[in-house]
């Protein structure tokens, strides 16, 4: 508890749980279910310090990604591992994650969400949820840095 980020700032009993500390957050799952505790796996930042100065090397930082992963999976999925599994899921997020995905791995669609982004700029909302009520909302660049660096070079000849 000591070297973790998290733990050091909210103090150990933060969740209303028994055990405290990055270990309190990979047992009570397992004890209670991760529909009753969905967000223990996600407090923490994964940087990894739990791990490193665990006495008895117990790969922490891992176990809670898997606890994550298991958290999001499709709640029909049958491959049942834990009680409370999939307490996280939604299907719009998943479907969010093929989309930006599938946008990320064609350098065709990526390049043209690009070129869209840059010229369609004055179109994104200035209101995006909670986070404008306090922070401007972010817009794309007027031009890519693609189009920047070849522009650059261009002139450059």
């Amino acid at each position: 508890m000591n070297h973790c980020p998290v733990y050091t700032r909210v103090g150990g009993h933060t969740y209303g749980e028994v055990y405290p500390g990055p270990i309190g957050k990979i047992i009570t799952p397992h004890m209670v279910g991760l529909d009753k505790v969905p967000d223990h796996p996600s407090a923490s930042s994964l940087c990894g310090a739990c791990g490193e100065v665990c006495p008895v090397k117990i790969p922490i930082p891992t176990l809670l990604r898997r606890l994550r992963e298991e958290n999001v999976k499709a709640p029909d999925d049958p491959h049942k591992v834990m009680r409370g599994q999939g307490s996280k899921y939604s299907r719009q997020e998943r479907l969010i994650w093929a989309g930006w995905r599938l946008l990320n791995t064609s350098p065709t669609l990526y390049r043209l969400f690009g070129f869209f982004a840059t010229r369609l700029r004055a179109l994104t909302p200035s209101n995006i949820g909670p986070w404008t009520q306090n922070h401007s909302a972010p817009k794309p660049a007027a031009r890519s840095l693609h189009e920047l660096a070849k522009a650059h070079l261009e002139g450059k000849r």
